[in-house]
């Protein structure tokens, strides 16, 4: 009986939390074309746990409200502040007229820097690409030219048996990296995290 009550409690002071003002959120994470449901689930449960926010960015491979991405990540989203764009233009637009200090930066294999190399900042926009395809040319041209060019990130790794890191994996290795700097740069810690309700927009109409 004391164990479900203390259940309760958590289970509201985590809600109570999730109303917090989404202006507190120092990084996002940008899926651009994801095309496998689970992976898509993990990253949002991810974003969920550390209080960041969660982009995905047209066409998906996947309906919202498919059972494959239910079956992964749907408890989780209701704690995610999560926005669908129509495109890849859609989401720059967006992007730019978000206000303060802001970056994209790229996740590809063959990115200029190694994730540790890179000194992470609040505002920063991790962008990372379809399973299939990877980040389209013009993500990673806006990641390194221009106003909000962060550069292009990389992971090391051994290629002799495997192509790529499953991309779930990769961006938990960048938002952990990221935070990890930030906790030690800003005080911030993922831990005491302002998590919110979903961000909807008209692209939105899949979500539950």
């Amino acid at each position: 009986m004391q164990c479900s009550q203390n259940a309760l409690e958590g289970q509201k002071n985590w809600e109570d939390v999730a109303q917090k003002d989404q202006q507190q959120k120092l990084l996002q994470v940008v899926l651009v074309s994801p095309q496998i449901p689970g992976n898509s689930g993990s990253i949002a449960r991810t974003c969920a746990a550390t209080g960041v926010g969660l982009h995905l960015v047209e066409p998906l491979g996947y309906k919202i409200d498919g059972s494959k991405l239910k079956s992964t990540g749907l408890e989780y989203w209701p704690y995610v502040v999560v926005k669908v764009h129509k495109s890849w233009n859609d989401f720059f637009t967006y992007f730019q007229e978000q206000n303060g200090e802001k970056r994209l930066l790229a996740y590809t294999k063959n990115g200029q820097y190694v994730h540790t190399d890179v000194q992470y900042k609040a505002g920063d926009w991790l962008l990372f690409g379809s399973e299939v395809d990877g980040l389209p040319a013009a993500a990673l041209e806006q990641s390194t030219t221009g106003q909000y060019a962060g550069g292009t990130i990389r992971l090391p790794m051994s290629e002799e048996y495997v192509r790529s890191l499953n991309l779930s994996i990769s961006a938990g290795i960048g938002v952990y990296e990221a935070l990890r700097q930030l906790d030690s740069h800003t005080g911030y810690s993922s831990v005491h995290a302002s998590h919110n309700d979903p961000v909807f927009t008209e692209n939105n109409d899949g979500y539950p």
